[in-house]
């Protein structure tokens, strides 16, 4: 994930493939798979200073049901590309910044396990996909309410 920048200096352009694990990464919602998520991609010089970094990124992401909290692996495909600008006292460029900018861009907003996700039940917290409770659905309410519902 790191490069010399004297190295990049000398060839136009270097490609590059690594693989990335969950202990790499700091900031993201998800989680990768085990398997890791393989980046690929090329660097490219524009001058002295400046380089374009191209990269694709495949993986197993897993995140969080936003209903019931269960774990979902999601497949993602992600390209990205930025313009990268050094200073004159940087030896080596790190790409892992940018690796992580790519995977929080493409992060989804809310995540759930399937359409007709039941979720937890707000009394006791089952798994309403899983089991039903036998919590009373309609006791606990705040009396201020009971305009609105004359209104369903």
């Amino acid at each position: 994930m790191n490069f010399e920048i004297n190295k990049l200096l000398q060839d136009e352009t270097i490609p590059f493939e690594f693989t990335l694990k969950n202990e790499d990464l700091k900031d993201i919602e998800g989680e990768i798979g085990e398997e890791g998520a393989l980046v690929r991609g090329t660097i490219e010089k524009l001058s002295r200073g400046n380089f374009f970094v191209t990269l694709t990124m495949e993986m197993t992401m897993i995140y969080p049901c936003a209903r019931c909290l269960e774990p979902t692996p999601v497949d993602c495909s992600y390209a990205y590309s930025e313009t990268i600008t050094v200073k004159e006292d940087e030896v080596i460029l790190n790409l892992l910044p940018i690796v992580e900018e790519c995977i929080y861009i493409n992060e989804p907003y809310r995540m759930l396990c399937s359409d007709d996700c039941a979720g937890l039940c707000p009394k006791c917290g089952n798994n309403l996909n899983h089991e039903q409770c036998s919590c009373d659905k309609n006791g606990d309410y705040d009396p201020r309410f009971e305009v609105l519902k004359n209104l369903l």
